[in-house]
């Protein structure tokens, strides 16, 4: 299977994630509806998804520091992604569908996953100055699931695809092999910055993520 963007996570702030929060507003007033919403249990996050035909983006945030912050998963780093102005620490993360896996990886797995699965995270990526780079446990994009969440896409809003334009991060890391796969369009280095691109009839919408950590 041909490796494709699967989803796009980016650490908020919890109240920003929420009815009324920052980038809740910001989303509403492009027309984009949640379309599913998880409790991430034994890793101490939640998220709000917004589902495209090939991608979703996933509002990722904390609600149990002590789950964060267990040494079982010390290695994730998500206590320091999490807190990007305190840490600097890179709060994007990047999941590829389709196999095999195209970078050096490990297995991570909690708790909540059913027995037997757990999900490769890039080596590169223990480096908290770059994302959080993963395979995703799904197989099909948002348009062909079969649950009930495909009807929950954005279309009432007019829009189709997901893509990254541009991504930048403090060192390279794996951000090269992601434009040479075609799941960026544009590769800088420098502050973090994550750069979507929602297509919307003939026209698009840019989205800056780092502007709401």
């Amino acid at each position: 299977m041909m490796i494709a963007l699967d989803h796009v996570f980016v650490f908020v702030a919890r109240d920003d994630a929420l009815p009324g929060g920052k980038v809740r507003q910001v989303l509403d007033g492009i027309g984009l509806v949640p379309s599913y919403e998880r409790r991430h249990t034994g890793q101490g996050t939640s998220n709000v998804c917004y589902c495209f035909d090939n991608a979703y983006l996933e509002l990722l945030f904390v609600v149990d520091e002590a789950e964060l912050a267990a040494p079982a998963l010390a290695r994730n780093g998500f206590t320091r992604r999490s807190r990007l102005r305190q840490t600097g620490a890179n709060p994007f993360g990047i999941a590829l569908r389709g196999e095999p896996f195209p970078f050096e990886s490990w297995p991570y797995r909690i708790d909540a996953f059913p027995p037997g699965l757990s999900i490769p995270v890039a080596v590169a990526s223990d480096d908290d100055g770059v994302p959080f780079v993963f395979g995703s446990p799904g197989t099909e994009r948002p348009d062909r699931w079969t649950d009930g969440r495909a009807d929950a896409r954005q279309t009432a809003g007019g829009y189709t695809t997901m893509t990254i334009a541009r991504i930048g991060a403090e060192r390279a890391g794996p951000l090269a092999a992601l434009a040479g796969l075609g799941i960026a369009d544009a590769v800088v280095t420098g502050a973090a910055s994550l750069v979507l691109r929602l297509q919307r009839g003939g026209d698009s919408v840019e989205l800056e993520l780092a502007d709401w950590v």
